[in-house]
């Protein structure tokens, strides 16, 4: 078996919080081995739930050598400079919808990931969903009718 992917999160979100490091620790293919906040009581908190070290300051995440990726689930105007600078770092990137503010600054960070031969990918799940195959799967069985209009909304049920 290949070692796991050692993983770093630049940022203690609620999305972090909710599902992403649970996932990360339920795999066999990562590791979850340190989590960063500008707040030490808030990584300490963090890092008793999911098992993993705190660190406080996301350049002291970065600059690790037992790190092999992060993931970033910070606001979108922090996204470009932490990529740019955990790429520059040898880090893969796994960073949190919208990937950058836009179309330039997402293309600095998958250039700078091609230079180095990392990978960068934004964390845009919502389309593997098993809804989507159930409606499918409702459509294609007649169960729904004809079509005649769409809409859809993306949101989060409050805890």
């Amino acid at each position: 078996m290949e070692k796991p992917l050692r993983m770093g999160v630049l940022g203690c979100a609620r999305i972090a919080e909710r599902y992403m490091l649970s996932a990360i620790n339920l795999s066999n293919r990562t590791q979850l081995v340190a989590v960063a906040s500008r707040s030490k009581t808030r990584a300490e908190k963090f890092a008793e739930i999911f098992g993993c070290d705190p660190v406080v300051g996301y350049e002291n995440i970065i600059s690790r050598q037992d790190i092999d990726a992060v993931y970033i689930p910070l606001p979108p105007s922090l996204h470009e400079e932490l990529a740019i600078e955990s790429l520059r770092s040898g880090k893969h990137v796994l960073c949190e919808k919208p990937f950058t503010t836009g179309l330039v600054e997402s293309k600095r960070v998958v250039e700078e990931a091609r230079k180095r031969g990392l990978l960068v990918m934004e964390n845009f799940m919502f389309v593997q969903h098993p809804q989507h195959s159930f409606v499918k799967n409702l459509i294609a069985g007649g169960e729904v009718g004809d079509i005649r209009l769409f809409t859809g909304a993306f949101g989060f049920p409050p805890i």
